[in-house]
C-alpha cells in the first residue's frame, strides 16, 4: 500500500493536533528498550527471534513518535512506514522495512523462529535504522 492509498483507506489519519507528550513517552520507551537489549546482548545467540522482534518494535515506536509530533496516527505498520517515507527526508530503505515487518509478523503471528545468523545478518541494518 502506498501513501495515497493509506490516506484514502483511512489507515493514516491527520489528528489535527500535535501530541508531543505521546512522542516523548514513545521516545522514552524506545530508549528504555534499547538499554535492555544492550544489557542482554550476550543472549542473542540463544534468542535471536526475540532480538529481531524487540528491535523492530523500537523502530515502530520511533516512527510512531514522529507521527505523533506531526499530529498523525497510523492504523497499521505498513502505513506508518509509508508516512515516514513520504513526509520525512530520511534515508530509510523502504524495501528493508517491508521485509523486516514481514519477518516480525512471521515471528509474532506464526511462531517462526529465526536463526542467530539471521539476527547477525540484520543487526547492523536494524541498528542503523534505529
Amino acid at each position: 500500500m502506498n501513501f495515497k492509498e493509506c490516506i484514502a483507506q483511512k489507515m493514516l489519519i491527520d489528528l489535527g493536533r500535535n501530541d508531543h507528550d505521546e512522542a516523548k513517552e514513545l521516545l522514552a520507551l524506545a530508549e528504555h528498550k534499547m538499554l535492555f537489549w544492550e544489557e542482554v546482548n550476550d543472549k542473542a545467540i540463544k534468542y535471536p527471534s526475540l532480538f529481531i522482534e524487540g528491535h523492530y518494535e523500537i523502530i515502530k515506536e520511533l516512527a510512531t513518535a514522529i507521527l505523533a509530533i506531526d499530529g498523525w496516527r497510523s492504523e497499521n505498520h505498513d502505513c506508518l512506514f509509508q508516512y515516514i517515507l513520504e513526509k520525512k527526508n530520511m534515508e530509510i530503505d523502504a524495501f528493508y522495512l517491508a521485509e523486516l515487518r514481514k519477518l516480525r509478523n512471521k515471528i509474532d503471528y506464526h511462531g517462526t523462529k529465526v536463526s542467530f545468523n539471521i539476527w547477525k545478518q540484520n543487526e547492523f541494518k536494524i541498528n542503523l535504522t534505529i
